[in-house]
C-alpha cells in the first residue's frame, strides 16, 4: 500500500516556547512508533533544528535543493531513526537565494519529500512572518506550541487564526514547560482557547524538566537521552495522538492533496502559481 502522507506545521506565537525541541523530539518519537517521519527546518533564517539534533556537519541544505544546486538525497539526513531536512545556516542571503528559486525544481523536491514519507514536521519559524506563513501554508495540520503564560496563550490564538485563514486545520495546541508553577492549568489554556475559537483540545501537557535542557546541552533528543523522565513520557504520548487515524476531520492524502500542499508551498516560495 502506497505511503499517504501527513504534513503538520509546529508553530509558536512568540519564540522561546521550546517549538523545535518539541518538533525534534515528537519526531523521534514518531519513528520509535514505526512511523515513516521526516521533519524540514522550515525557519528560513534562524534554522537550528540541526543543532538540536546534534547534526552538526550538514554541508548541503533545502535551500540548495530548490535551487537546483543538490539532489534531494543529498539534503536528506538520516539521525535517531528519522530523516531530516536542515534549511541551512546562510541567513544573510536566505531571501537572495530563494529570488531564484527554480518552480520546476522546488515542485520536484517537494513532491519526492512528500512521497517518500509518512509524517513531514514542518518546524515553523516563531512569530507571524513570511516565513511562518509559508511553514503553516504548506502543510495540511498545524499544532501550536505555547508556554502556560497569559502572554504565550494568547499569542498561540493569533497564529491559530493564521491557520485558519490560510487553510491549515488546527488539530490542538500543545501546552511546554507547564508544573506547579505554571501561571495557567491546561484546563484553562483549553477553556479559553474554546471559547475564543470553537473546540479546541489540549493535545499534551508537557512539564518542565530540567532533563530536556541536559539533552539538548549534550546534542540529544530528551526522548532518547532520557526516556523514562516526565518530558519524554509526555511527549511519547503526544506522538501516539498525533499518529492516531480515528476521528480525522479529513481525508488522508492522496494524490490530490499532495499536489495541493506542493502548490502551496510553491506559491509561498516564489510568488507564482503552479
Amino acid at each position: 500500500m502506497r505511503i499517504r502522507p501527513r504534513s503538520i506545521s509546529i508553530t509558536s506565537g512568540k519564540g522561546g516556547t521550546g517549538k523545535t525541541t518539541l518538533t525534534a523530539n515528537l519526531g523521534v518519537a514518531l519513528g520509535a512508533l514505526g512511523k515513516n517521519t521526516t521533519i524540514l527546518d522550515g525557519d528560513l533564517a534562524m534554522a537550528n533544528l540541526a543543532l538540536v539534533l546534534g547534526m552538526h556537519k550538514c554541508e548541503l541544505s533545502f535551500l540548495d535543493a530548490i535551487t537546483g544546486k543538490a539532489d534531494v538525497e543529498d539534503v536528506v539526513y538520516k539521525n535517531y531513526g528519522i530523516k531530516v531536512v536542515p534549511m541551512g545556516f546562510r541567513f544573510e542571503d536566505a531571501h537572495e537565494v530563494l529570488s531564484k528559486v527554480k518552480r520546476e525544481q522546488a515542485e520536484k523536491i517537494i513532491n519526492e519529500l512528500l512521497r517518500q514519507t509518512e509524517f513531514l514536521l514542518i518546524d515553523a519559524p516563531a512569530g507571524i512572518q513570511d516565513a511562518t506563513i509559508i511553514s503553516i501554508a504548506a502543510a495540511r495540520e498545524m499544532i501550536p506550541v505555547c508556554n502556560p503564560t497569559y502572554t504565550s496563550l494568547v499569542d498561540a490564538y493569533k497564529v491559530v487564526r493564521l491557520a485558519n485563514v490560510l487553510g491549515s486545520w488546527t488539530r490542538g495546541v500543545v501546552v511546554n514547560r507547564g508544573g506547579k508553577a505554571a501561571d495557567l492549568s491546561t484546563d484553562e489554556v483549553e477553556q479559553f482557547m474554546s471559547r475564543t475559537l470553537g473546540t479546541m483540545p489540549v493535545l499534551a501537557d508537557i512539564p518542565e524538566d530540567p532533563k530536556v535542557q541536559e539533552a539538548e546541552r549534550e546534542g540529544v533528543p530528551v526522548v532518547v537521552y532520557e526516556p523514562e523522565c516526565e518530558a519524554s513520557v509526555a511527549i511519547n504520548e503526544l506522538a501516539k495522538v498525533v499518529a492516531g487515524e480515528a476521528d480525522l476531520p479529513y481525508v488522508p492524502y492522496e494524490d490530490r492533496a499532495i499536489a495541493e500542499t506542493t502548490s502551496k508551498l510553491i506559491r509561498a516560495l516564489t510568488g507564482r502559481r503552479v
